[in-house]
């Protein structure tokens, strides 16, 4: 899969659904089931099928800190975004609204950006073809997935934020480009001969599983006023996780 084509998988979905949500508003209560199907996708594709390939033939010691570093890398990041990778979107005040929140779009795209650096190199982590193609696959699914319900609840935010259409949908243009961004960074590194490239991608794929294992435990363990799952919510993750085992 050529760059060009992996632009379009990881930024197209995500750029015409939140340009959809500018008009056609989605109740709360729907994106956190989306949300709950997208991380329990992203939970089940990390324990069975991104986790073991990134061990593979590699250090395990540096594997897992580095799954450490990205765990808490999206920490770090979400004390600027305020966890919208969650979907959340928290009410502020008018004098809040009358700029926009350049934390949080900020610790957005830095999240996407990290998402994108392991995908064009993926294939350099097993020597079997179809292992590659399937584990570039999972992670471009994934991510996409994963970046639609946060299309939506960015969209809501700066719309929260009295963003004009016209500018909402140029930053909408820049998150979308941002995973995309991150597979650039790694095949000019390729391309210029980075002493180690292998290594790299590999630490790259393990920070992103760090960053997948957060959120979508995050989203996983949220639970109602009465800390009790929704029904709802547990269907919604049981098909992530369904979808998960039926495309790995």
């Amino acid at each position: 899969m050529n760059l060009l084509e992996l632009t379009f998988y990881l930024s197209f979905p995500v750029l015409v659904t939140g340009i959809i949500f500018l008009t056609l508003k989605l109740k709360a209560k729907y994106l956190r089931f989306l949300l709950a199907f997208s991380a329990a996708y992203l939970f089940a594709i990390s324990v069975t099928h991104l986790l073991p390939e990134c061990y593979e033939n590699a250090n395990a010691k540096l594997i897992g800190l580095f799954i450490l570093v990205g765990f808490f890398i999206q920490i770090v990041i979400e004390y600027f975004s305020a966890g919208i990778e969650h979907g959340h979107i928290h009410a502020h005040t008018d004098s809040c609204k009358k700029h926009l929140p350049l934390g949080m779009i900020t610790g957005l795209y830095l999240h996407s950006l990290l998402e994108g650096l392991p995908i064009y190199q993926s294939g350099i982590l097993d020597s079997q073809v179809h292992t590659v193609l399937s584990t570039q696959e999972s992670l471009i699914f994934g991510i996409t997935l994963h970046n639609i319900p946060i299309a939506i609840a960015f969209i809501g935010l700066l719309l929260e934020h009295k963003a004009s259409k016209t500018k909402a949908i140029l930053l909408l243009l820049g998150f979308a480009l941002m995973a995309p961004l991150g597979c650039f960074i790694s095949y000019v590194l390729n391309t210029i001969g980075v002493h180690n490239i292998d290594g790299f991608v590999k630490l790259s794929f393990a920070v992103v599983i760090g960053i997948f294992l957060h959120i979508s435990t995050a989203i996983m363990f949220e639970t109602g006023e009465n800390h009790r799952y929704n029904f709802a919510k547990i269907l919604s993750m049981i098909g992530g996780v369904v979808l998960a085992a039926f495309i790995s």
